[in-house]
Formats: C-alpha cells, structure tokens, sequence
C-alpha cells in the first residue's frame, strides 16, 4: 500500500516540476512572493531535511554500536541497563524517521530506502524462518549487514529491530535474551536470545547505511567518512540524474540543471508530494486501514505494535509537517522565512486556515497519545477517528495552499 502511495507522489512530482514554469527567471526578475519562497526554501532544506537526516544517521550509527556490543557481549552477559540504552536509542532513531516523512519525496523514495527500511506490518513468518535458518544466522554472523540479502524486506528495518526490543509496549528483560522466543510464531524453533541479537545487529548495519545515504544524498556537507561509506563500499546512488544533490538540486530551483523550474514548483511539491503525501497515509493508510478494517489483514495492518508507539508515530509525521511550515527543526513558531510565513504575508486568511488545521491534528494526536490506550489495543476508538478527521482536514488546506502557490 505503501509504495502504491509513493508511484502517484512520483507522478505528481513529475508534473509539478516540469509544468509550472518553462522560463528560467534570474532573482532580478523574480516577483516580491518568489523572493519569499525562494527564501523560504533556503530556510527549510538546510534547517529541517539536513538536520533530521543527520540526526537520524547518528542514532541509527549509535543503534548499530549499542548492539554491535550487545552481540559481542553475548546474550548470557546483558543486563537491563543495556537493554534499557538500546530501547532508547531505537526510539530517538524511529523518531527522527518518522519526523521526516513530510519529505519522502526526494532519496527516500527514488532511491527505494522507505520500503525497505520501513516495510509494515512486520511478516513474523518470514521473521521466524530467517532466525530458525542456522545458515542464514551464521552468513549475519560472519558479515553483517553485507548478508542482509538473504532477509526479505518484510522482516527488515525498523519493524524487524522492534520486534527483537519490545513486546507489549515494554522493553523486553534480561530473562527474555536468556531464554528462548516464546512468541507463537516461533513456536518449536528453539530461537535463542543470542541468534536474535545476531539478526537484529546485521538489519542495524543495514539500517544504518541506508540513513548514511539518505544525508549524504541531501547534504553536500555529510560527514566525509559517511559518504566514502555510503559510494564506495556500499555502493549506493546518492545524486540525481543532474549530478546533484536532492538538497542542491532544490536549492537552486528555477536555475538550468534543477529538475524545479520554478520557486512555486519546488514549494508545491514541498506542500502536495510532501506534507499532503504523509497526511494522507497517516490518516487513510496507518490510522484507516485499521479503524474501518474489512478483513483480518487491515486489522493487523498497524504500525510499531510491539513498541505501542504507533500514536507516537503518527504524531511525528504530523510535526515532520509543523517543521516543514516553520522552517525548522522542532520548531514551535514559523520563522520569518518560512512558507507559512509567506502565506502569512501573501495570504493571511489561507495561512490561519492552514495554521489552525496544523495545530488541530497535533491536539488531536495528543488526545490519541495521552489516552492511555496503545492503537493496536483499539484502534477503533473515538480519539482515533477524530484524529483521521483532523488530519484529513489539515490535508485539505495543506492542497489548497499548494493550488494557491501555484497562482503566484
């Protein structure tokens, strides 16, 4: 479902890049609202995506090291604390992901990174059949990530590391790694607490370097060592087609070379493919799928529900939606040069509108998380369907600010 999600996103992104504007402007020529988004522009991929993703690269870095030792250690020698350690850092990185998806347009989908570092719900089959394989455990063993071909997707990325952290909205205890897996899945299996570390080291390498890629294909200015990694020994792409970076190739939209003709095309695509993508999923696909569910695979269909975080989860994409509009990361006001900032100045009435659907999916969202019920224990409660609601509104205005951008 999702990757049905990001082939129409591509679409849309194709038509707004290369329709909104045939004329190259020079900034001479530029009207008083270009200069403003273009400005706006120049705050946002530097202060939000070069932010998030490099702080999403270091916690994943620090995931992989935290069980990388864990492993080493061996499962017979962990205690809580280190347990504990881990279960945070998971977090912190499945937060900085989840708070960038306002911008899975760029590497995150052509490179095809989201489904494979974030394919839900996890298949526990798949899982159990990999962690029972005695060969499978011992090429992770031996190479880590570089054998994670052997893994299908479906058991991969975040949702597979969660799996092996959490379950029932805890972090899983010392006893759990010293014993043997009791989920029923792995009934009979006789799946050890070490061969679970193995696998969930190997899929946090793999994690990990696609995080590097993500920054290092936004960023002109990652980390060297990041970048040596991500092209020379994965052997990952990191530019588009232009030879740019996703992040210079924005920066300089309207100019020759940049698939953005215009500075309305790059906001656009920033507002539809962008903050209107992830709204829609999260009030269609992650919050829908499971509260108007029809068969027993839309009722699984929910994610982070090991960690109980999925109302977490979804609050994130919503502030990955704040931060786009304000121009910052963890920002709480719009900077002054900010797209809702230039709605403010251009448009005040489509700006408060725009700004009152934001803080109504965020309140909302607060409501689902401050419950106290996790969405997978009932995801057809009231708040829930309030929060579609709200969603689905500030996904409206989220469009009708792009088709008002689009006019300039």
């Amino acid at each position: 479902m999702k990757i049905i999600l990001k082939t129409l996103v591509f679409a849309a992104l194709a038509a707004l890049t290369l329709s909104a504007c045939d004329k190259t402007k020079t900034d001479d020529e530029l009207t008083s609202e270009e200069k403003a988004l273009k400005a706006a522009v120049g705050q946002y991929v530097p202060n939000v995506i070069y932010k998030t993703y490099g702080n999403l690269a270091d916690e994943s870095e620090a995931l992989y090291k935290q069980l990388s030792a864990m492993k080493e250690a061996g499962a017979d020698k962990l205690t809580q604390a280190q347990i504990d350690a881990v279960c945070t850092t998971f977090k912190n990185a499945r937060s900085y992901w989840e708070k960038s998806e306002a911008f899975l347009f760029g590497a995150a989908s052509q490179f095809k990174i989201d489904p494979h570092i974030d394919s839900w719900p996890l298949d526990k089959t798949a899982l159990a059949n990999n962690l029972s394989n005695a060969k499978v455990i011992a090429s992770l063993d031996a190479d880590g990530g570089a054998a994670i071909g052997q893994v299908g997707e479906s058991a991969l990325g975040f949702h597979g590391i969660e799996f092996i952290l959490f379950r029932d909205g805890k972090n899983r205890s010392v006893a759990d790694f010293k014993g043997v897996e009791q989920d029923e899945a792995f009934k009979g299996m006789n799946v050890t607490g070490q061969t679970e570390l193995i696998f969930a080291t190997a899929v946090a390498e793999d994690l990990m370097g696609y995080c590097f890629e993500l920054q290092v294909s936004w960023n002109p200015d990652a980390p060297a060592a990041r970048r040596t990694l991500v092209e020379d020994e994965l052997e990952l792409n990191t530019t588009l087609d232009n030879g740019l970076s996703f992040g210079e190739n924005m920066l300089s939209a309207s100019e020759a070379g940049s698939t953005f003709r215009s500075w309305q095309a790059a906001v656009s695509t920033i507002l539809v493919a962008g903050c209107s993508n992830i709204a829609g999923e999260v009030a269609d696909t992650k919050i829908g799928s499971a509260y108007y569910h029809k068969t027993q695979e839309d009722a699984d269909y929910i994610e982070s529900p090991y960690s109980k975080r999925s109302y977490i989860d979804f609050r994130d994409n919503i502030y990955s939606i704040q931060y786009t509009l304000y121009g910052a990361l963890d920002a709480t006001a719009p900077h002054s040069a900010s797209i809702l900032s230039m709605l403010k100045e251009y448009n005040p009435s489509r700006a408060a509108s725009l700004e009152a659907a934001l803080k109504g999916a965020i309140a909302a969202l607060d409501a689902c998380v401050n419950s106290g019920v996790a969405f997978v224990d009932n995801p057809t409660a009231a708040v829930a369907e309030k929060a579609m609601e709200a969603i689905g509104a500030l996904d409206d205005e989220l469009n009708d600010a792009s088709d008002y951008i689009l006019t300039l």
